[in-house]
């Protein structure tokens, strides 16, 4: 569910960006600057900045994620 430009949800995460829930939480922990968070339960992420780091990542580029 898109809510205001925000995926609501680890399953509208992973169908956003193509990858398993476990695979984008792994890429969470192991990228803190990743852009999800959770809050009240749900993970919540920004389509655009999600887009950005998938790219970022495919390119190794992935210095600027690795803080949170």
């Amino acid at each position: 569910m898109v809510r205001a430009n925000f995926l609501i949800g680890m399953n509208d995460i992973a169908a956003f960006v193509g990858f398993s829930e476990s695979t984008v939480l792994k890429h969470k922990r192991n990228y803190p600057g990743m852009p999800i968070r959770l809050e009240g339960g749900r993970y919540i992420g920004d389509p655009e900045r999600l887009e950005q780091f998938y790219r970022d990542l495919a390119a190794g580029e992935t210095s600027k994620w690795l803080k949170s």
